[in-house]
């Protein structure tokens, strides 16, 4: 059986916040589809399932098949808890107790045995009806929390784990080493070698190809293919122009002439520029830079010459907040190789680290797809480029320089025009704290570091008239960008 553990995404921030604290305990676990079949169950051939669900549903939806099916250890928090009892026979009665904080008790010799004497936040607690068999794991003073089957090692509990949550990292991490009995193997070099072998495999002595997009995806997947092709591997990155100050010298500096990666370099900004004449809104624009960009790489493709396979940089955050599959590629008719798949942003920084890839690189935020042009707002010309370029690199400059970009999720300027000025504009600077992208609030930074990007941008950047900080909260990724 395959060190690992499969969890089934029946709630999207649930089944995230699961999968990061097993991979923090150094074990694997992966994110699966909620209507995961038993044949795909047994080809992934894991140690055992974790179902990580909501909490808030009315309903109780129907047990997954698979899992009583597959045999295997089963967490299930949240919602599934409730779904794992039907399925066992019981039921659930009225609610005992609204939400709130409750401490736990819990025997010896079950997964919950951590959360012993604990205190944490319980959703409104149903009364938890169990059929012969079932026996209460987790009480709290209202009622069982959670349950067992005697002679199997099914479990159910009505709360989830929370993205910040030392208790129900334990309680993971018991299941995982102690039910399921996996091994701590999991961190970048095991990934690395893994993947690196994985790409051997597969393509073997064949010849491969990668776009570069100049974000951390992408050039982290070249990475570890040309680790295991070598010179077998054809990279192509094209610069749009909206990139940020130095990225693409930056890029070009560390792949093409420190490592010796075969980079066909393409400079295509006035043509991007070109395109976006005239175009103010924001969707217009990216679905040109798309097209350009498609154009782009139909012309270059006859050039790179013949190739197996072809390299993608999708990522774990791609799958989950934008799965669309028709994003610009480099060839269609190639089968593709996503070696970044299973990881999350940080994880794929980490690995890029592991790699010695330069601190300046692995260190960049995340970047819209369209890049500078969405954080433009009216129309994209060079001039106006050149403007935000330097306000956000004064910016992120002051941010790096005070220490507080650890705690961020992001941070960088916005170009807005000036009313009734056209030659002069407003940067808006925006930082933000966010989970997993999604609920997202402004950042307290210090006045000394405002003051000292506000004091730069004004004297550096003559075009700038006001400068401006963002409160405004979002609750999805789109909302911290200004699209």
């Amino acid at each position: 059986m395959r060190d690992q553990v499969l969890v089934l995404n029946l709630n999207d921030a649930a089944s995230r916040a699961v999968t990061r604290k097993l991979r923090a305990e150094r074990v694997l676990a992966k994110i699966v589809p909620g209507d995961i079949t038993l044949s795909e169950i047994r080809e992934q051939d894991p140690l055992g399932l974790v179902l990580a669900g909501g909490t808030e549903s009315e309903t109780i939806p129907a047990l997954n098949g698979a899992v009583l099916g597959c045999g295997l250890p089963v967490l299930a928090l949240g919602q599934p808890c409730l779904s794992l009892l039907y399925a066992l026979g019981g039921r659930a009665g009225d609610v005992l107790a609204p939400a709130g904080m409750g401490r736990l008790s819990c025997p010896e010799g079950t997964p919950f045995a951590p959360l012993d004497g604990t205190e944490r936040m319980l959703p409104p607690l149903r009364e938890l009806i169990l059929p012969e068999g079932v026996v209460p794991v987790c009480l709290a003073e209202n009622g069982a929390v959670g349950f067992s089957l005697r002679d199997r090692a099914l479990y159910g509990a009505q709360f989830q784990v929370e993205a910040v949550d030392p208790e129900g990292a334990l309680l993971l991490k018991h299941f995982a080493l102690n039910v399921c009995c996996c091994t701590t193997w999991w961190d970048e070099d095991a990934f690395t070698a893994q993947a690196v072998e994985e790409i051997k495999r597969i393509v073997g002595g064949g010849r491969a190809l990668c776009a570069l997009t100049g974000g951390l995806d992408s050039c982290v997947t070249a990475l570890l293919a040309f680790k295991a092709l070598g010179r077998n591997l054809k990279c192509l990155f094209v610069d749009t122009g909206l990139l940020r100050q130095g990225e693409a010298e930056a890029i070009l500096a560390f792949y093409r002439d420190e490592i010796g990666m075969d980079v066909r370099f393409v400079r295509a900004e006035e043509r991007f520029l070109s395109a976006l004449r005239g175009v103010s809104d924001p969707r217009a624009k990216r679905r040109i830079i798309a097209d350009t960009l498609q154009a782009v790489l139909n012309e270059e493709r006859p050039l790179l010459g013949p190739a197996e396979v072809l390299f993608r940089g999708t990522s774990s955050n791609d799958i989950m907040f934008s799965p669309r599959q028709d994003r610009p590629t480099l060839d269609a008719s190639l089968p593709v190789i996503e070696p970044v798949r299973e990881l999350f942003k940080d994880e794929i920084r980490h690995v890029g680290d592991f790699l010695s890839v330069p601190g300046d690189l692995m260190s960049r935020q995340d970047f819209p797809a369209a890049g500078l042009a969405v954080r433009i707002l009216g129309e994209v010309t060079e001039e106006r480029l050149a403007v935000l370029r330097k306000a956000d690199e004064i910016f992120r400059g002051e941010v790096r320089r005070s220490g507080a970009e650890k705690r961020l999720w992001q941070y960088f300027a916005v170009l807005c025009p000036m009313p009734e000025d056209e030659s002069g504009a407003v940067i808006c600077l925006r930082a933000v704290h966010a989970s997993e992208q999604s609920l997202a609030y402004a950042a307290r930074l210090p006045y000394d570091v405002t003051e000292a990007a506000v004091e730069q941008i004004m004297r550096s950047v003559p075009q700038v008239r006001r400068v401006v900080y963002d409160l405004t909260p979002s609750t999805h990724y789109a909302g911290i960008e200004w699209q």
